[in-house]
C-alpha cells in the first residue's frame, strides 16, 4: 500500500509526517527522517484504535511503501501586531472532501469527543485547574483551547460558529464546539472553497486534517500530564 506523505518542516522546532489519505493520522520528529520512521508505528495505532471503536474499519496497512509527495516550510510573518506561524498547505488540500471521508472524520471525531470527556470525568478541581511547571495551561485550559481553535478553524472557511464567553466553562465550550463541527461537516461535502487568512491557505480538507490532528495532539497532552503516557 502507498503511503501518500505530507512533510511540514518547522528546523528547529519541529518536523511533522501527515498521511494524506488518512485523516487524522500524523507523526512527529525532531528532522524529516525521524518523522518518517515514526509514520509507520502511528498509523498501525491508529489502526488500531479505530478496531476498538467499530466492526467495520476502513482501511488495511499491508505492505507500506511511504513516499513523500509534499513538502511545506513553516513561516512566521506580523499579523496585527503579533507573530503569526502559517502551518502546511498541502496541493493535496485541495481535494474535494468526499462523503465516506466526511462520515469517517464524523467517527473519529465523536470517538475522540468520547475519550476526551471520559479522561477528565473523574478529576479533582485541583487537578484540572493546576498548571503544571513548564505548561502555559491547566487541564481544563488546554480543553477550552482546543474548543476556541475548533471555531477558529471553522471560521476561517466562513463557517458561522458560536460565541464563546470569557467565562465559558471548558466543557461547556468543548461541547459546544463539537456540535459545530458535527453540524458543519456534512456540508463541506464536495465544497471547492479556497480562503485565506494572514497568508495562510485554507479549504475543507486541511480544516479536518488540522480538526482531527488537534484533538489528538492536545488528548495526548493531557494523558501526558497525568502520568498515562
Amino acid at each position: 500500500m502507498l503511503i501518500r506523505v505530507g512533510m511540514e518542516e518547522n528546523p528547529g522546532i519541529l518536523y511533522t509526517a501527515w498521511a494524506l489519505d488518512f485523516p487524522g493520522c500524523f507523526a512527529n520528529g525532531k528532522d524529516e527522517a525521524e518523522a518518517l520512521l515514526n509514520l509507520p508505528r502511528e498509523l498501525l495505532e491508529f489502526d488500531y484504535w479505530v478496531r476498538l471503536h467499530t466492526v467495520e474499519p476502513w482501511f488495511e496497512l499491508d505492505g507500506m511503501d511511504f513516499h513523500v509527495d509534499e513538502t511545506f516550510t513553516v513561516f512566521r510573518i506580523q499579523h496585527k501586531g503579533h507573530e503569526y506561524e502559517v502551518n502546511a498547505f498541502f496541493q493535496d488540500d485541495l481535494r474535494p472532501l468526499t462523503s465516506t471521508e466526511i462520515e469517517q472524520a464524523l467517527k473519529v471525531l465523536q470517538w475522540q469527543q468520547e475519550e476526551l470527556l471520559a479522561g477528565i470525568e473523574f478529576l479533582t478541581p485541583d487537578q484540572l485547574n493546576l498548571i503544571r511547571e513548564g505548561q502555559r495551561w491547566s487541564i481544563l485550559g488546554i480543553v477550552r483551547h482546543v474548543a476556541l481553535a475548533e471555531l477558529w478553524y471553522l471560521g476561517n472557511l466562513g463557517i458561522t460558529t458560536p460565541q464563546l464567553s470569557s467565562d465559558e466553562d471548558p466543557v461547556s465550550a468543548i461541547e459546544k464546539s463539537y456540535i459545530a463541527i458535527v453540524d458543519s461537516l456534512p456540508g463541506l461535502i464536495g465544497d471547492h472553497r479556497q480562503t485565506e487568512h494572514a497568508q495562510e491557505v485554507w479549504t475543507a480538507r486541511k480544516i479536518v486534517r488540522r480538526l482531527l490532528w488537534h484533538r489528538r495532539d492536545h488528548i495526548d497532552h493531557i494523558r501526558q500530564l497525568l502520568g498515562v503516557i
